[in-house]
């Protein structure tokens, strides 16, 4: 399994009842339902065929999904039904996602109240929030078009929950010296979300790449360096570690079953090795091993999600300078933002400019576009949390070196920058390209964590 590349997600669709309602109309309008939501892409739809009206329904449904191995569940409220019902369902599935699903009434009216649907996704959602589950919940007829996305939305949510149960990220050599706030409480993040961090040596992984012949070094390198328009800094001996230290990792991480890397990319390794690694963790994230720098567990963990949800890789970056009376920001990082999203009317660079020399870091600006700016941090006692905003990524000028964007805010950059500073969010933040706010909201309730949308 790879986190970027998953499986699709099982999804359990059951329909609940009550007889004194039109329960048949509840099941034609069901079975149209499973018709519908099984052409979903990247979705394996688990149906029960029955409706559920009473207790032995829901044991029979609960056996039936759970030999399934469903990953989610999406109740649907086809006419009111009792209330324990929902929660028979949701204690035998706890730790999956749940959406909650209620309909319209029907147009043509017969005097009486005939799916009642409403009501019963409300007595459900109280229920269950007051048992300690935050369901997802949708109130839309089957062709409505809020009912397809927000069900493939949810979907998509509960593989990445799913997903991050058996994350694996590997920290190389711990954070950056004195970045002591990106730090990471192991045992706290794996309770929370699942996410396994493993320490690995930076010795490690200079050894391997040091074992790498000069040959296969020199050979590779030319490949790699081929994909920058400029190189002209570069001598052959960094190009040749460089093109190790690539090699290197993504034996490692693939021989391992890493999900990400998180490396020390500058200090320790430029003195012992040769160079610093950002142009690596540009080189790398770019060709399909999301690699986070500086040490940053928890920015190479947005990333990961950041990519999943978008499809394209994302910036981990900082942000260096706020323009009030514009509302921009300029994000900036050494030279480790991913290369598919330099703007192509520029050129691409890898410089030695950093660490006395020592460098190869990328240098370009990134392509202009609609970007989402997020951080998964936690609030300095361990605690998930997750700060979101919108805006739009400007053509910029690369005028200094490293990786750089100009974004211009849809809400306050004040604001944001207010936030960051006030209630100790760390100093990396992701910029994804697209527009992920819905997902967000929807996986931090699913996660059960808050989301701060700093507007």
């Amino acid at each position: 399994m790879s986190f970027v590349n998953p499986p699709p997600t099982k999804l359990g669709l059951v329909c609940l009842a009550r007889l004194t309602f039109e329960a048949d109309l509840a099941e034609k309008w069901y079975a149209q339902a499973c018709v519908m939501l099984g052409t979903l892409d990247s979705v394996e739809l688990c149906t029960v065929d029955n409706l559920i009206v009473e207790s032995p329904d829901a044991d029979a449904a609960i056996a039936d999904l759970r030999a399934q191995n469903i990953d989610a569940l999406v109740i649907l409220s086809g006419t009111f039904a009792l209330g324990g019902l929902a929660q028979q369902l949701a204690q035998a599935f706890g730790d999956k996602p749940i959406l909650l699903w209620g309909w319209p009434e029907p147009a043509e009216q017969t005097g009486k109240l005939r799916l009642n649907s409403l009501v019963g996704m409300h007595v459900n959602a109280s229920n269950l929030y007051k048992l300690g589950y935050r369901p997802i919940t949708l109130y839309a007829a089957l062709d409505d078009p809020q009912t397809m996305a927000t069900i493939t939305r949810f979907a998509h949510i509960a593989g990445i929950q799913r997903d991050l149960r058996q994350a694996r990220i590997a920290i190389i050599g711990g954070h950056a010296p004195g970045f002591d706030n990106l730090g990471v409480d192991k045992l706290q993040l794996r309770r929370a979300l699942g996410v396994q961090v493993i320490d690995i040596g930076l010795q490690t992984i200079v050894a391997r790449a040091q074992a790498i012949t000069t040959e296969r070094a020199k050979s590779a390198s030319g490949e790699m360096l081929e994909k920058f328009d400029d190189v002209t800094e570069l001598t052959l001996a960094q190009s040749e570690l460089f093109a190790a230290l690539v090699i290197a990792l993504r034996e490692f991480a693939a021989e391992n079953k890493f999900d990400a890397l998180s490396l020390k990319c500058w200090g320790d390794l430029a003195d012992t090795y040769g160079i610093a690694g950002c142009g690596v963790v540009s080189y790398l994230h770019n060709d399909g091993v999301v690699t986070g720098c500086e040490g940053d567990v928890m920015g190479t963990l947005t990333t990961l999600i950041a990519q999943r949800l978008t499809g394209e890789p994302p910036f981990l970056t900082d942000l260096v300078a706020v323009e009030r009376e514009r509302n921009t920001a300029f994000l900036w990082h050494i030279g480790c933002a991913p290369l598919s999203q330099a703007d192509p009317k520029q050129a691409t660079h890898l410089f030695s400019h950093f660490a006395g020399g020592k460098g190869v870091t990328a240098g370009f600006a990134l392509k202009p576009g609609r970007v989402t700016i997020l951080r998964v941090g936690d609030d300095g006692s361990g605690n998930v949390r997750i700060i979101a905003t919108t805006g739009r990524a400007l053509e910029t000028e690369m005028n200094i070196r490293g990786t750089v964007s100009r974004v211009e805010f849809d809400g306050s950059v004040s604001t944001f920058l207010d936030e960051l500073l006030a209630n100790g969010w760390e100093h990396h933040l992701v910029m994804a390209y697209g527009e992920i706010v819905p997902e967000l909201e929807m996986l931090a309730r699913a996660l059960n964590v808050p989301l701060t949308m700093a507007r």
